[in-house]
């Protein structure tokens, strides 16, 4: 399993209607056709930050290409577009990438319990 985040600003005083965006969107269909899987997505908000966490098994440019092809994702990127600080464009697979790149924070670390400590 590999994680992600992902960060984007929404314009000052949009927050409660981007809150309602991001919880009440119809899920994605979890599997690519080449196997590749969403296992879960995370968001949070802090004021204008938004960070979505992902957590996928198999490769992610295959599984940003299959989300930006979803029509739940497709609405629910439009109806943002009006409140994010920084315009972008998600129409295509190419530029939904381009985004994603720019948006993709920087893994530092990640620690689990191991084995010992989670059977007590």
């Amino acid at each position: 399993m590999q994680r992600y985040a992902l960060t984007f600003r929404v314009k000052p005083g949009s927050q409660e209607k981007v809150k309602q965006l991001l919880a009440d969107y119809d899920p994605p269909q979890w599997r690519t056709e080449d196997g590749a899987l969403l296992l879960g997505t995370s968001i949070f908000m802090k004021d204008d930050v938004v960070v979505r966490f992902v957590e996928v098994e198999g490769n992610i440019g295959r599984i940003m290409a299959h989300l930006s092809k979803q029509p739940s994702i497709q609405q629910l990127e439009r109806d943002l577009d009006e409140h994010l600080l920084e315009p972008r464009d998600m129409s295509t697979p190419q530029s939904a990438r381009a985004f994603f790149q720019t948006a993709m924070m920087e893994h530092v670390t990640t620690r689990v319990a191991d084995a010992e400590v989670l059977a007590g």
